[in-house]
């Protein structure tokens, strides 16, 4: 073996001859240098030089400094952040644009549009050309973009070809300087060259550099175009037919092409995950290990490591959302220890969480004064001295005036070293790289200052944004067997198969689209994409070709059934010698699987009886039991609970909390019907003011700032509100009445086999006996007691624990807005409630009563006796919020509507 079949078509020979091989993507670039090393070792070479191969973009970047190097040029060309900020102070200083908040996408479609003027020979056409306002906007700011350059000597990225051109042209009686750089060069994987590159080809010809285009051809066995029903379907047939390919062809490069990968990816990492790769559905598995890996990037603002340096960057001059400094805390990258994480983690859920004010953001400061008080303080000394050190780096910042955007990077440095900024996140190969592509982006912001224009804290900050979001990452290649791609960069690379996602007419070729600040005559004149079907089809037809000629084993597939309707095969596919086959004849002959048969186990296990002590949770226990025999095992006898999610403010729990306590304080002082009725309407507001003050002391006391302290005070109103309409009814109430517990807890208390601790919301005592009542601030029906399994059982526990001729009413409290609230409950007799609601099937409360007893009494043995079946009351509605359901291993994707048995009882509960 010579190693020359490790490199594509003639490559091999013109890298021996010394010749410069330029290719037309990164990527391509990449797999030819890694080529020619793998040839060179299965040579048996002990050394070799560098493979002379760059992309155009660094060849261009190359010839210009060369240029810069010899004293050819003075001028000084721009980088895209740069570029960006010259369109940016063109655009700011247009009176018509005055009302725009910002001008940074603006700023971006017109660099855009500039790079296709200077690609297609359009300077000189530009200004004459006829358009609509916005074009002849364009057309302002271009020759005043054009002005700037030249005073400011000036080059543009996309006017670098034509310069260059013209400094070949003028050095091209001077024979021999650009031989310097190489005597021939070899292009690789252009599918169509813009006529500025055309240009400067022909240019470097007349200086007697040869450039030759050398198209590849892998001589194809086999080529197949297959049918698949839908989209899901024609994705999982290639990932399986990918597998295959892999098991039976050992060290083989595979690639999968995809247009508009961008809106795929997710969905294709799932599918390749699930069939590729399933050990990497492990939460705890590296995502950079697989079979497979997409060649597309993602901006560097979007990875982790960036996001949590802009979390801390923002936070040294302004006060952070809750949720990123709950992601801050809980984040690899932020001064985190192996020794501290679990604390953190905790302080997050139990004191971040549950901070009683309505604080949508959190200063430094503020973070530092609640872990100071925090009783778990000592678990985390590590990151508490971090944050202090943090706010003092920070109140100098603050202090600043403008500066050097350099001057500012290096003070940005110094505040992420202060936070120890990635520094527990495990030095991986891929956070290395990241680290790498920001120091180089903080580098890129410092040549802001080629404009010499001071600027503050922020504005600097805002430049890194814009430049981490122009930046694109993406970490180096693994080599994996498998690249998912889009047809362009597949361009100058070969691979053993090639299996080409989503060929059908809807899909393939993808719309190419001119630009709206061109004038459309300007565009179609000088031939630009989108511009001529004719002509965009033949672009098309051109990559569609070469694909087909980059692989042995070639599939091109489409889904019969899109989401834009049904549609058949692209007609770019005609003429290069496809073999149609249906979907389940392809599954047949190539991916054949194995059929498992699956087996039933009856799910009856049971478990150890709780000791005999008080169990936690009172009614909450039997509610769980009755929603779901499992979810009640995991709650409440393996405490297996979901993190609660953060809420501005007072949740919905602590609102209740509140309300509970202010009517609690108040009907102990006042304490019956007739002396509510003997108050004042000044009197009674009074009495709530300082009720819903006491209720709210708690709240009150953990305001820290002016926000908190507002947020206060509209809770305070809207709590004296809501009670002063609540005592309305009360005094509406037929019976007279004398409260005689508020929220009384017992402590002991006997369920069959069950000592539960209870709390009850309040007893009132009226002629013949008593009226139990449960507050709610939220929708409650009385028919959720009458079922087996009863969805709210707290006023029938309490029921079954009064003296049985002493009740004579259960209810209800609905205290809330609107028309709902009132009473509503059952009554033993007139009167009791304002309009009881009428018992279903028992005769008489009392009766009512005792069948309770008997639904309760068997709940609390099924609990007791470990009656945890997964056994939902309805599926899927009591599924649908539950947080054991990855714990119980419920296909969610069943969770269908349809689905829900009146009876109770569920027939077949998938699990997987």
């Amino acid at each position: 073996m010579d190693g020359r079949g490790l490199l594509p078509g003639g490559i091999a020979e013109a890298l021996e001859q010394g010749s410069v091989v330029v290719t037309g993507n990164q990527r391509a670039a990449r797999a030819i240098r890694r080529g020619w090393d793998r040839r060179n070792r299965a040579l048996g070479l002990a050394s070799w030089s560098p493979a002379a191969v760059t992309s155009w973009d660094a060849w261009l970047a190359n010839m210009w400094q060369r240029l810069l190097v010899e004293g050819h040029v003075t001028s000084m060309m721009l980088n895209h952040s740069q570029e960006q900020v010259v369109w940016r102070t063109i655009l700011e200083a247009d009176d018509e644009l005055a009302s725009l908040r910002t001008v940074d996408t603006l700023a971006a479609m017109a660099a855009d549009a500039w790079r296709l003027v200077c690609s297609y020979d359009g300077r000189l056409n530009l200004q004459a050309a006829i358009g609509n306002s916005d074009t002849r906007s364009f057309q302002r700011w271009a020759r005043t973009f054009e002005r700037l350059c030249e005073a400011e000597g000036f080059v543009a990225q996309a006017q670098l070809e034509d310069t260059l051109r013209e400094e070949v042209e003028r050095e091209a009686a001077r024979s021999g300087f650009f031989g310097v750089i190489a005597d021939r060069v070899v292009l690789v994987g252009f599918d169509q060259m813009t006529p500025s590159q055309s240009r400067l080809v022909e240019a470097l010809h007349s200086t007697g550099i040869q450039v030759e285009e050398l198209r590849l051809n892998f001589p194809a066995q086999r080529r197949f175009l297959v049918e698949a029903a839908d989209g899901q379907e024609e994705l999982f047939l290639a990932a399986r037919w990918v597998r295959r390919f892999l098991e039976e062809n050992t060290g083989a490069t595979i690639a999968v092409i995809v247009p508009a990968l961008e809106k795929e990816r997710r969905e294709i990492d799932r599918v390749f995950r699930e069939v590729l790769a399933p050990e990497l559905e492990d939460i705890r598995a590296d995502d950079h290990v697989g079979p497979y890996e997409f060649s597309l990037g993602s901006t560097l603002r979007e990875t982790p490591l960036v996001a949590a340096a802009f979390d801390l960057l923002r936070w040294s001059n302004e006060p952070l959302p809750l949720e990123r400094v709950s992601a801050l805390l809980l984040s690899p990258y932020f001064a985190m220890s192996s020794g501290e994480r679990s604390a953190r983690a905790e302080f997050d859920a139990f004191e971040l969480r549950k901070a009683r004010v309505l604080r949508p953001e959190i200063s430094l400061r503020g973070l530092v004064e609640m872990m100071d008080g925090s009783k778990r303080r000592a678990k985390f000394p590590q990151v508490l001295g971090t944050l202090r050190a943090m706010q003092r780096v920070a109140g100098r910042l603050q202090g600043l005036d403008e500066r050097s955007h350099a001057e500012w990077a290096e003070k940005m440095r110094e505040f992420l070293m202060t936070a120890a900024w990635g520094s527990g996140g495990g030095d991986t190969s891929v956070e290395f790289q990241t680290q790498r592509k920001w120091e180089s982006a903080l580098d890129e912001v410092a040549t802001l200052d080629f404009d010499g224009v001071a600027v503050d804290y922020a504005q600097a900050l805002e430049a890194l944004e814009r430049v981490a979001r122009l930046t694109m990452f993406a970490p180096e290649s693994r080599e994996a067997p498998v690249q998912v791609m889009g047809p362009l960069e597949a361009a100058g690379s070969t691979f053993d198969a090639v299996w080409f996602l989503h060929a059908g007419e809807l899909d393939w070729p993808m719309p190419a689209v001119g630009s709206s600040l061109l004038p459309w005559h300007l565009q179609r004149e000088l031939e630009m994409p989108g511009t001529d079907p004719t002509l965009d089809s033949e672009r098309a037809q051109r990559i569609t070709e070469r694909i087909a000629a980059s692989a042995g084993s070639i599939v091109f597939s489409y889904a019969k059934e899109s989401s834009e309707g049904n549609q058949r095969p692209s007609p770019l596919l005609t003429g290069i010698g496809l073999e149609t086959v249906k979907a389940a004849e392809f599954v047949e002959s190539e991916s054949q699987r194995t059929i498992v048969e699956l087996e039933d186990i009856a799910d009856a296990a049971q478990v150890q009886a709780p000791p005999d002590r008080v169990i936690r949770g009172g009614a909450k226990v039997l509610e769980l039991q009755a929603a779901c025999g499992f979810r009640a095992f995991a709650e409440k006898r393996l405490w297996a609970t979901e993190l609660e999610s953060i809420e501005p403010g007072m949740d919905a729990r602590e609102s209740g909390t509140a309300l509970h306590k202010a009517l609690e304080i108040f009907w102990d002082e006042v304490k019956t019907q007739d002396n509510l009725r003997s108050m004042t309407m000044e009197e009674r507001d009074e009495a709530l003011i300082w009720c819903v003050a006491r209720a709210l002391k708690k709240t009150a006391e953990a305001s820290a700032t002016d926000w908190d302290k507002a947020y206060v005070e509209v809770q305070r109103e809207r709590l004296r509100r809501l009670l002063s309409g609540w005592l309305e009814l009360e005094l509406e109430r037929r019976l007279p009445f004398e409260v005689k517990l508020s929220e009384k807890e017992f402590k002991d208390v006997r369920v069959g086999p069950l000592r539960l601790s209870v709390r009850m919301d309040r007893v009132d005592v009226v002629e013949g006996g008593e009226v139990l009542i449960d507050y709610k601030t939220g929708s409650a029906s009385p028919n959720d007691w009458l079922t087996q399994r009863p969805t709210a059982p707290q006023l029938p526990l309490y029921a079954i624990l009064s003296q049985a001729d002493q009740l004579q009413g259960v209810a209800f409290g609905l205290v809330k807005a609107g028309k709902d609230r009132g009473l509503q409950g059952y009554a033993a007799s007139d009167g009791v409630l304002p309009k009881p609601t009428r018992l279903k099937e028992a005769a008489t409360l009392e009766a009512q009563v005792e069948r309770w007893r008997e639904v309760l009494v068997r709940l609390a043995e099924e609990f007791y006796s470990g009656d945890a079946r997964v056994s939902p009351k309805t599926y899927p509605g009591t599924c649908a919020h539950c947080g054991q359901r990855i714990f119980c291993r419920l296909n969610v994707s069943l969770l269908e509507e349809d689905d829900e048995q009146e009876d109770g009882s569920v027939a077949e509960v998938s699990r997987g």
